[in-house]
């Protein structure tokens, strides 16, 4: 009889594995080990892309695993052994075929991003001080008005000297709603804020406007379990031939095939065959090639624009040259992470899993890129720059047209940032320029602030990123700044009509 797998997920999933700490589980019996590790070495020997039939995964580790008794003795005599077994039997093969041990396996390759209640910092220690790394704009921390760099000194009154990170992140978290008073020392004076705690999310999917006619979708991995999918279609369908779409795929991991695979056809409006894979069949000795085909009732669009960088992997990688080998879009950014590989979870009841490499994904144009990755078709890398602008006061929104000292300081800090290439002829004015640059910074960082010219967020914008520029850690977003050019110059040439 065959055997089957005490819990089995068979979908492909493309992500890169995270090295977790391990968190506590229920152990697993001698006698379920026993059956565990059959199952697994048929699983191999059956799905593998680099296995076979003939293969004995099992008695490469333990040759006497057919003699009656044997295996499931020596499970009985050394608790280790199990871990040990399947460990060594899935590192025969390639770098992704893994065992992930018991308790992390969740931790390791989660399904999608989880939220916190918190005040939406960043904290690093160094040389005993506890600092401010960065702050998220969704937090009250932004909306306060701390900056990269302030050093903390006590959370509701308690000294934070001696305490380890988690100890303070802990104190600064709580539940949604709850105040937390945080002290600070900047430029040698004490700050202190009461903030308010709120549930910050960290969702799968995001999208927005840019400007008129460009859009910003936004995603951090493939997964639907928060119904990123819906909102993603939702979004898509507002979107008519004249808006050009800007989809950032940068630093995602990867995740569903299916969900991946799923948006290409979304995004191509003629059916066409648009990626192939390599697949073992369990009755035939060599891998199989079978190909991905759009079903033609996709958006049709101006233009779509993909940044990728070094860290765009596996599910991720698909899209991108899918959508580029089709000549639906244009690649902007890095190389990409050149994970060609798809993979089976095997997830077993003590939250560990066996992690079996079935598929070999090929790009129509590049065919295998495992270890090579996608290069863009426009090169471009987020540009790091110094500099030591004075912080705008943020006293005061600046209305278009107005003139003052604080005018002056926000178009000296825009040059600071990269956002204007010099000083207007009237520095202390918000003329056009300073309009128009602070439109792009507003985009890119994905600032809502509704004023016409500097509102209250927007000059707290521009002091958090003078704050990180005096910490090093400050990246002009040019590959946007770059998409969002190239859809400019897309939309100001003629439409194509339908018989073209």
């Amino acid at each position: 009889m065959k055997r089957k797998l005490i819990s089995l997920l068979l979908a492909a999933v493309l992500c890169l594995g995270l090295a977790l700490p391990v968190r506590a589980a229920e152990a697993l019996t001698p006698e379920t080990q026993e059956e565990i590790l059959l199952e697994v070495s048929d699983f191999i020997r059956e799905n593998c892309l680099t296995s076979s039939l003939e293969d004995d995964p099992l008695g490469r580790v333990f040759p006497s695993w057919q003699k009656e008794g044997a295996l499931l003795q020596a499970l009985q005599k050394d608790a280790g052994l199990y871990e040990r077994l399947m460990r060594k039997m899935l590192s025969g093969y390639d770098s992704h075929t893994l065992y992930s041990p018991a308790g992390t396996y969740t931790l390791s390759f989660p399904k999608s991003n989880a939220g916190y209640a918190g005040i939406g910092v960043t904290i690093t220690q160094q040389d005993g001080q506890t600092a401010v790394a960065d702050v998220s704009l969704e937090g009250s921390a932004f909306e306060a008005g701390l900056l990269a760099g302030d050093l903390l000194l006590r959370v509701n009154g308690e000294r934070l000297k001696g305490l380890p990170l988690s100890g303070i992140s802990a104190r600064l978290r709580g539940e949604a709603g709850t105040q937390v008073e945080l002290t600070v020392l900047r430029d040698g004076q004490e700050l202190t804020f009461t903030l308010t705690r709120r549930q910050l999310e960290t969702p799968n999917y995001t999208g927005r406007a840019l400007e008129e006619h460009i859009y910003f979708m936004k995603w951090d991995r493939f997964s639907d379990e928060d119904g990123s999918y819906a909102r993603f279609r939702q979004d898509l369908s507002a979107l008519t031939a004249e808006d050009c779409l800007i989809l950032d795929l940068r630093d995602n991991p990867g995740g569903d095939l299916d969900l991946a695979c799923s948006m290409v056809s979304d995004l191509l409006p003629e059916r066409v065959t648009f990626f192939s894979f390599s697949q073992r069949i369990t009755e035939e000795s060599q891998p199989t090639v079978k190909y991905y085909t759009s079903d033609g009732e996709g958006k049709a669009l101006r233009q779509i624009i993909l940044l990728v960088n070094g860290a765009s992997a596996s599910a991720s990688e698909v899209l991108t040259a899918s959508l580029r080998d089709s000549g639906y879009a244009t690649v902007v950014g890095e190389t990409t992470y050149g994970k060609a590989r798809a993979q089976y979870h095997v997830v077993l009841p003590d939250d560990s899993a066996a992690v079996v490499t079935g598929m070999a994904l090929l790009s129509l144009r590049d065919g295998d890129y495992e270890g090579v990755g996608l290069a863009p078709d426009v090169p471009v890398t987020q540009t790091a720059l110094s500099g030591s602008a004075a912080y705008v006061p943020e006293t005061v929104a600046l209305a278009p047209g107005s003139c003052s000292d604080n005018g002056t300081a926000l178009n000296r800090a825009l040059v600071s940032l990269g956002y204007l290439s010099a000083l207007p002829e009237k520095p202390y004015r918000l003329g056009e320029e300073t309009l128009e640059a602070l439109a792009r910074l507003k985009a890119v960082c994905g600032l809502s602030d509704p004023a016409p010219g500097a509102g209250l967020p927007t000059l707290r914008l521009v002091n958090l990123l003078l704050s990180r520029q005096k910490q090093g850690t400050y990246l002009r977003d040019d590959p946007l700044l770059t998409a969002m050019e190239l859809c400019r110059q897309a939309l100001a040439q003629p439409a194509l009509s339908p018989a073209a």
